[in-house]
């Protein structure tokens, strides 16, 4: 039974959703991630806590291991990690 936001604000999200945050456990969890972007796990709480990975190497591996086959969502995903906005079209 899905839960629906009150008129008094209870059970609404204090923030939206961290794209890290997301895309750590879309990734095999913090252990997982850590070990294939040989990174430490404080760093990768550190990357969570700040919204954005300040690491391009790191950004780049991370959007490869997400979209192997492919490179334009790879790239979108790597501008979203570094903090960046999304390219405009046209």
């Amino acid at each position: 039974m899905a839960r629906h936001p009150r008129p008094n604000g209870r059970h609404k999200p204090r923030t939206p959703p961290n794209l890290i945050y997301r895309t750590i456990g879309a990734s095999g969890g913090p252990t997982a991630l850590a070990t294939r972007l040989g990174v430490s796990l404080p760093t990768l709480a550190r990357w969570r806590r700040e919204g954005r990975v300040r690491d391009a190497a790191a950004v780049l591996e991370w959007a490869a291991i997400l979209h192997p086959h492919h490179p334009a969502k790879a790239y979108r995903l790597a501008r979203r990690l570094a903090g960046l906005r999304p390219m405009r079209r046209g």
